[in-house]
């Protein structure tokens, strides 16, 4: 299930001049040494403390009077990426929090960050024990009018109690479909679905200044089928869609957002849906806003995509990689002599498949090197690979037709030459060939 986090910002004008502190208890404490604090505003992220973490997991960092109001972001680990969470700071009080590296962060104090988890936990609640009707052989009416009620009470009840706080733009966002009847499963998911972005304004500044966007339009287009086995083609729709929402903001906001859906599909192991949001809304507007950065990396990435056909290049002087036919699968590896990791693990990739010559594998080792000694002695060790010498290492063109940054890079073809996976460790690519 889409892990969720909270995630939301707003910029508004310091209140007081107070020193106030971020306080917390990291458990177990022995996993964490130090933290980065950061600001974030308008797509930026501002640098703005560094704290250590004690023995017994506690964390105090002093927060200056000149510090603004606005959205937060605690690095916790490397990568950055992974390893953070993110929290309101009003600019009046301390944010006092608890943090587990299983159950992530629980606010102890902070009225903004307090009602937006408190929201999130109840609203999530009351929606399944909503949706557990739909388990049962029968529907009964009256306890599924109870449930739809307790999900509209609770709404309510939010919207109540946050206004004029920052969470407000957040919980009002967040409020879900409500049946005012019983309805089919069929009917319901279609509703949810048809009735998902109707809260959510996209022209809304704050909204803007925050992931909730990008965290609810993820969730739309992986989750919001209305058959259990989605087809490419919903998965389409559901980003045409989404797109759609995002046309009524700025074109540049507009890239912003797509690029990071992209890169989270990508994660999600959702290659060729990101392939289509590529090819359809992130390139075009890339070089309708002149940029030339995410131009090369669009092509890139439709270059080399799961799906796609792979780039032809030559072996030798009389065949290329296409005139290839006499095996089932093709890996490419982008590897180098001087390669320490390369080096332990060709090896183990050769002793596998001269073990399994029923995958039907063909190996063509791409040699990144600058001359060609170190390589001709190497090579002969692994005689049944078809070996290319990729004359200057990084600035031979196929690393760069390929976009490898680093080696060892694995590409397994099928017999027509089309990327069917790119594994990125050792490991992954065994799991893939024992699945041939």
């Amino acid at each position: 299930m889409f892990k969720q986090f909270f995630y939301f910002s707003v910029i508004l004008p310091i209140l007081g001049f107070s020193q106030h502190q971020l306080k917390g208890v990291f458990s177990p404490a022995n996993e964490f040494k130090a933290t980065m604090l950061y600001h974030l505003s308008e797509g930026n992220a501002t640098y703005m403390s560094y704290g250590t973490v004690n023995p017994q997991g506690e964390l105090q960092i002093e927060l200056e009077a000149s510090a603004p109001s606005g959205i937060y972001k605690l690095v916790y680990a490397l990568p950055q990426a992974d390893h953070n969470f993110e929290f309101i700071y009003d600019a009046n009080h301390d944010v006092v929090f608890n943090f587990n590296i299983d159950s992530g962060v629980e606010f102890i104090n902070s009225k903004e960050n307090q009602l937006f988890q408190t929201y999130t936990q109840a609203i999530n609640n009351a929606q399944k024990e909503l949706l557990q009707m739909y388990a049962k052989p029968s529907m009964d009416s009256r306890v599924y009018k109870r449930r739809s009620q307790k999900v509209d009470s609770i709404q309510k009840r939010y919207t109540l109690l946050s206004k004029g706080t920052i969470a407000a733009r957040f919980i009002n966002a967040s409020q879900p479909y409500i049946a005012v009847k019983v309805e089919s499963s069929d009917s319901y998911t279609k509703n949810v679905k048809a009735h998902y972005f109707d809260a959510i304004n996209f022209k809304d500044q704050v909204l803007q200044n925050s992931n909730f966007l990008i965290e609810k339009s993820i969730d739309y287009i992986l989750r919001m089928h209305t058959s259990s086995t989605p087809l490419l083609q919903d998965y389409k729709t559901n980003i045409d869609t989404v797109c759609q929402q995002f046309l009524t903001t700025k074109p540049s906001f507009q890239l912003t957002s797509f690029v990071t859906l992209n890169d989270l599909l990508i994660e999600f192991n959702q290659e060729t849906v990101a392939l289509y949001l590529t090819k359809t809304y992130i390139l075009p507007l890339a070089i309708q806003l002149k940029n030339p950065e995410q131009i090369v990396k669009s092509k890139d990435f439709m270059r080399v995509a799961l799906g796609v056909k792979a780039p032809n290049f030559e072996i030798n002087d009389q065949t290329s990689l296409y005139d290839l036919e006499a095996a089932a699968n093709y890996l490419l590896i982008f590897w180098s002599s001087d390669c320490g990791h390369c080096l332990k693990e060709l090896p183990k990739v050769y002793s596998y498949l001269a073990s399994h010559p029923e995958k039907d594998i063909q190996v063509v080792a791409i040699g990144l090197e600058k001359t060609t000694e170190k390589w001709e002695k190497t090579i002969k060790i692994w005689p049944e690979f078809i070996h290319v010498f990729a004359d200057g290492k990084w600035e031979n063109k196929l690393p760069k037709l390929y976009a490898v940054e680093a080696t060892p890079s694995y590409y397994l073809l099928d017999a027509s030459k089309t990327i069917t996976s790119k594994p990125y460790l050792l490991n992954d690519l065994m799991n893939v060939l024992d699945q041939k």
